[in-house]
């Protein structure tokens, strides 16, 4: 090849390459504008290490968003999502796999529970029920201890039971 053509060929080349990453709008590093998207079934953000910390993926109830450790280990791990009835959810998951924190929602508003480290056992609960609000604390076995809520005519009351879960009291 003549010098003459070499010099053509190579300033056509560099022309084409500034053309396509520099100045043609249609070039997907460029970003994504109005109008289009992205679509995946799941997408995992990885650590420098390679290792999946948030997960985003769509499964049976719809979409779920899970949060891992550094080590990319499905403890300490936080879950947002959806349940079966189409409710949102979000829970918080101890390192023994365990959910230990709850929030969501049912059919009479929102709802927040909060279990005992094995989380086999509820402990506290806040929530709204069909007639209004209710806190309620357990003892280490699951059993109700104290009860706030309301009675039927909607004045507050208080309940307390003893460590069977036997009401032994209440106010008024």
């Amino acid at each position: 090849m003549k010098k003459f053509e070499r010099i053509f060929l190579y300033s056509v080349l560099a022309i084409l390459v500034f053309y396509v990453f520099l100045v043609d709008n249609k070039v997907e590093s460029q970003g994504i504008g109005l109008g289009q998207y992205i679509q995946a079934k799941s997408i995992d953000i990885v650590n420098d290490e390679g290792r999946a910390v948030v997960m985003l993926w769509a499964n049976e109830n719809g979409g779920a968003i899970n949060i891992a450790n550094n080590k990319g280990d499905l403890t300490f791990l936080v879950s947002i999502g959806v349940d079966k009835k189409g409710n949102g959810a979000i829970q918080i998951i101890n390192k023994d796999d365990k959910p230990v924190v709850s929030m969501g929602a049912n059919e009479f508003g929102g709802v927040m529970q909060i279990d005992n480290n094995k989380g086999d056992k509820r402990i506290a609960l806040m929530g709204a029920t069909e007639s209004g609000g209710q806190i309620g604390v357990s003892n280490r076995d699951g059993n109700p201890v104290v009860i706030m809520a309301h009675n039927k005519d909607d004045d507050g009351r208080i309940f307390v039971f003893n460590k069977q879960g036997d009401i032994i009291g209440s106010l008024p």
